[in-house]
């Protein structure tokens, strides 16, 4: 059995992949039983596996606008990786505390007294409940069965309050909760708290009932019990600018800001969903508590690191000073139908082979939005060898991913380019190879039809042959 050495096998193949990577993958090969070229063609098979693991940069033509496989918000970064400020005070230059002016930029967004940062969401709810047991002795959870939630990745709220130590007091049933049943309660359980979950990503329709903040702040200030609002979607664009967009998808979602101004003494929301930021979890609202936060063993595990910071203020400062449109994700959602639909047609002219633009849905996604869909012209290749299609948009040095849809392949162009015309690099990244692979398709089937038609004249000419035997020799035909 001839083998191959491991020098000569990392060169057969060619990839951006370190020159040592492709050697520790080659040294883990089990290929024993192998025959070279078996090898060859097994160590390219998983050099590919490996290349498609890197995280790269990708166009995304889902339609789904907060795509969690694809990192959720987009986020339009200057963040050069140098030396900050982060900790250091230029004013009085000495050591200074840590995103102090970011806390100041929410205050002022949120109309919060305080707010803290932690790197996801999960982290807001867990630090937040595991200080109030330990600092304000708080014992038990009172919650509404129709908010107890799972979201991606298997997170049950259930198992975060379990993990605190606190007991979790469901009331109500899924489709009804009334206020009585928050006061049963309150009245069953001495030091105990309300949190309020918003169910961002499923809703409950029909026969239902709810209770809101403002309700819940009534009975909490009558029982001397703190209100909790987990709002993980993060919605805190203005209502005056949703008006002025003409978008109407928002009404009934709620903000923080509302939030806050309804009661909650703490509100918890994601910094990478409707924010349009990096991945974060935000807590704003009461100063003592947040303070006992801050002071907890527990903050310095979970906080933020320098980008992450960064990042959140340059987004904010955006929000404070009314430049949304400079946000990604609400660039996305301003994006009028009409120039989605020119940006599908400058790159349907490209196009030569069957095609066509229809009208579909984007949605939100991110765990946000679950029934609301915004009208988006996307464009339908209708191929019979749409597989080799999607293995090459994917497999391009800046993947596009598009979605399946009834065995087409869908292109959803409402993804955030950075002006509201889509670039001209990634219109001829998607035209060339879409044309590539019809042009490859194409060719096949002219290959096809070549061989066809070769068998078809050999056929015919073994046929004039024996029909000329038959004339020359008439008793050689078996029929006669």
């Amino acid at each position: 059995m001839e083998k191959i050495s491991i020098n000569d096998l990392v060169n057969e193949v060619i990839s951006d992949l370190p020159r040592e990577i492709l050697i520790y993958v080659a040294q883990n090969l089990e290929v024993d039983t192998l025959e070279k070229n078996q090898i060859i063609e097994y160590f390219k098979n998983e050099v590919s596996h490996y290349s498609a693991k890197v995280q790269k940069k990708v166009i995304n033509c889902t339609g789904t606008l907060l795509h969690t496989n694809l990192g959720r918000s987009q986020i339009d970064t200057d963040y050069s990786g140098e030396s900050t400020n982060i900790e250091f005070d230029l004013f009085n230059q000495k050591r200074g505390k840590r995103n102090e002016f970011l806390n100041e930029l929410m205050n002022l967004l949120l109309n919060s007294e305080d707010a803290c940062f932690v790197n996801n969401n999960a982290s807001s709810l867990y630090i937040t409940l595991k200080t109030l047991k330990d600092e304000f002795e708080i014992n038990s959870v009172i919650i509404s069965r129709g908010e107890i939630i799972e979201i991606g990745g298997s997170y049950r709220l259930p198992e975060i309050i379990q993990e605190t130590g606190l007991n979790m007091i469901e009331i109500g049933t899924t489709n009804k909760t009334r206020l009585k049943d928050y006061q049963k309660a309150l009245e069953k359980n001495e030091k105990s708290l309300i949190l309020k979950v918003h169910r961002s990503n499923y809703s409950i329709e029909g026969f239902t009932e709810d209770v809101d903040i403002k309700e819940l702040r009534s009975l909490a200030d009558k029982n001397d019990a703190l209100l909790l609002h987990d709002i993980g979607s993060g919605l805190v664009i203005s209502r005056k600018f949703l008006e002025k967009e003409n978008i109407s998808i928002f009404n009934s979602e709620p903000t923080i800001q509302e939030s806050l101004e309804d009661g909650s003494d703490l509100v918890m929301f994601s910094g990478d969903k409707l924010f349009g930021s990096v991945q974060s979890g935000i807590i704003a609202g009461n100063q003592k508590i947040i303070k006992k936060i801050k002071d907890s063993p527990l903050f310095r595990t979970y906080r933020c690191s320098p980008f992450t910071l960064y990042e959140l203020q340059e987004t904010t400062i955006k929000y404070v000073s009314k430049r949304e449109l400079e946000i990604p994700v609400w660039k996305m959602i301003s994006l009028k139908y009409e120039d989605l639909y020119k940006r599908a047609e400058e790159i349907s002219k490209v196009i030569k082979f069957d095609h066509s633009i229809v009208d579909d849905y984007s949605i939100m996604g991110g765990g946000t939005m679950p029934n609301k869909k915004i009208l988006s012209p996307v464009l339908k290749i209708d191929m019979l060898n749409n597989e080799h299609l999607l293995k090459n948009l994917i497999s391009h040095s800046k993947p596009i991913i598009p979605r399946i849809q009834k065995e087409k392949i869908v292109i959803d162009l409402n993804n955030n380019i950075k002006d509201n015309s889509m670039n001209k690099e990634e219109i001829l990244i998607l035209a060339s190879i879409i044309e590539k692979e019809a042009g490859n398709h194409f060719e096949k089937k002219d290959i096809d039809y070549q061989k066809f038609r070769k068998l078809l004249t050999l056929l015919v000419c073994i046929s004039f042959l024996i029909s000329i035997g038959y004339w020359i020799n008439p008793y050689s035909n078996p029929y006669l």
